[in-house]
């Protein structure tokens, strides 16, 4: 471990010199990509070709090196612009390589696990500071949200520029025609629940005449959660203890109310039988083989061949979303997401060319625009262009972009260091439009109704690295899961419920707060944040 320790900060140190050498090192804080023209000013035009390069990763296999897609996008933009795509796994290796060889790429993209790696880099000044002149210049960078931009922040500047993801939150649906057959309303509390989860075990709503049916889908780790809001999510920050610091979801009130229902639950068999041994994949067959009747829902990433089955099986099936519970402190919302998927960074010694930054960050804006399903045509110029034109790099059908030949890089989108569109708030992302299922799409829609409808909590920890955790964290998640699935299955007393805090505590668990916490007050965060 010592030695790996070494190896990243000798990494990073030539990092830091390559900045240095082209005179990008302005000390802790750098120079900063404000320097480039005024807010509110387009970025100045020049005849002047740069070459600009940068590394990222891929899930999959790379498109084909100078593929005609790539020649399209040099064109565009007068530029020689080449970006190294790394298969993902792969990825940390290749990255830290090319960064001890002392030359790292004018763009540097990080996996949202990186962020360890990203913050000690930005700490010794390898990246350029991203102020707020540069954010306002560009559509994509002013539409990012502040509680987004500050998960990048390093002592007090941001220097990473997130890629889009959703805030909204997942939820859960349940069988609305099993709740109709029995005459059950919705349930807006866990005592209504627990009471339908149980009238699903045992009163027959499917009415085939066979106790074959229960509640909640449940696998093992206790997956999904059915955290109905962040008060009872494990992998939340929102309780606080007697001295006012943060601490984390699995040892906190919510989390102990939440295991005593699953275990009034499993006495019932209203839950997964095995749930303690059964991984997703069959706790999803579950759900989708007509056996329960609650499930997790996202708004995106949904198995349309899952549904499929089911209604294959249960063609009058029906299905409603659950709505967040009222929380014990009169709270009720979502709890958001981390707002981004990836992220990239800008390597310092571009401060010294202010004419290649500008450039870097034209292009950076342009490959990151969100085309409504309405505007996907080849009407639409830059889509048209993005995707290496109608009939040649994409065709449509039934309104949904089909990519052509992607295995020979006809499209420029591939060639991009960022090629993820950024939906602005307030615009809908159009997940539904991904099935073509009615019931499915249906239920995306709800969902997302319901996440316009309603709060979000953001939690204090997004973007807070602690070293403890990071060394022992997943161990200590195991710990802390094997033992709340025994409260559940009854092999250990909820009265040790007080024990397992202490376990966890004495195992890193007291460091892990600690660490968080001073990572939540330096960057300022003191009360809860719902919008």
């Amino acid at each position: 471990m010592k030695t790996k320790k070494l190896v990243l900060v000798t990494m990073a140190a030539a990092m830091t010199l390559t900045a240095c050498s082209t005179g990008g090192d302005k000390g802790k804080d750098g120079a900063s990509a404000g320097q480039s023209p005024a807010a509110g000013q387009s970025p100045a035009a020049s005849d002047k070709k740069h070459a600009i390069t940068g590394i990222t990763y891929v899930f999959g296999n790379p498109a084909a090196a100078n593929g005609p897609g790539q020649k399209m996008l040099n064109e565009k933009f007068n530029v020689d612009y080449k970006v190294e795509k790394v298969p993902q796994e792969n990825f940390v290796e290749k990255l830290t390589a090319v960064v001890a060889g002392g030359e790292a790429p004018d763009m540097i993209g990080f996996r949202p696990n990186d962020m360890t790696l990203f913050q000690k880099w930005a700490k010794q000044g390898a990246f350029l500071p991203i102020d707020d002149a540069t954010i306002n210049k560009y559509p994509t960078l002013k539409a990012v949200p502040k509680e987004v931009w500050d998960q990048f922040k390093v002592n007090g500047k941001i220097y990473g520029i997130p890629s889009w993801a959703p805030i909204e939150g997942n939820s859960f649906l349940i069988r609305k025609d099993w709740l109709d057959s029995l005459g059950l309303k919705m349930p807006t509390s866990y005592e209504e629940l627990k009471q339908v989860a149980i009238a699903f075990t045992k009163n027959d709503p499917d009415k085939n005449g066979k106790q074959d049916t229960y509640g909640l889908a449940m696998g093992q780790n206790i997956n999904p959660d059915f955290a109905m809001g962040p008060y009872w999510q494990y992998n939340t920050w929102y309780h606080k203890d007697k001295d006012g610091n943060f601490i984390p979801g699995i040892i906190s009130d919510g989390r102990k109310e939440l295991i005593q229902f699953f275990a009034d639950l499993n006495k019932e068999k209203a839950i997964t039988p095995d749930f303690a041994v059964l991984n997703w994949a069959d706790t999803n067959a579950q759900f989708y083989s007509g056996k329960a009747g609650v499930f997790l829902v996202a708004p995106r990433g949904m198995s349309q061949p899952y549904m499929e089955g089911l209604l294959k099986l249960n063609p009058n099936a029906e299905f409603a979303v659950l709505a967040p519970f009222k929380q014990p402190d009169g709270q009720q919302g979502f709890t958001a997401g981390t707002g981004f998927a990836r992220f990239n960074a800008l390597n310092a010694k571009l401060a010294k060319d202010p004419d290649k930054l500008n450039k870097v960050l034209e292009i950076h804006d342009f490959s990151r625009k969100f085309y409504p399903a309405a505007q996907q045509s080849a009407a639409n110029k830059d889509f048209d262009f993005f995707y290496g034109g109608e009939g040649v790099g994409y065709k449509m059908e039934n309104g949904k972009r089909v990519t052509l030949k992607p295995q020979e890089g006809l499209e420029p989108a591939v060639y991009f260091q960022d090629n993820t569109a950024w939906v602005p708030a307030g615009t809908d992302p159009e997940f539904d439009k991904a099935y073509t299922e009615p019931k499915l799409i249906q239920l995306t829609k709800d969902l997302m109704d319901l996440n316009g409808k309603m709060k979000h909590y953001y939690p204090p920890n997004y973007g807070v690295i602690s070293e403890t955790e990071t060394t022992k964290g997943a161990e200590l998640l195991t710990f802390m899961m094997n033992e709340q699935t025994k409260m559940i299955a009854g092999q250990r007393p909820l009265s040790d419920w007080d024990a397992l805090v202490q376990e966890y505590l004495k195992r890193g668990g007291s460091q892990i707060i600690k660490e968080m916490n001073d990572g939540i007050k330096e960057r300022g965060y003191k009360d809860l944040v719902w919008k």
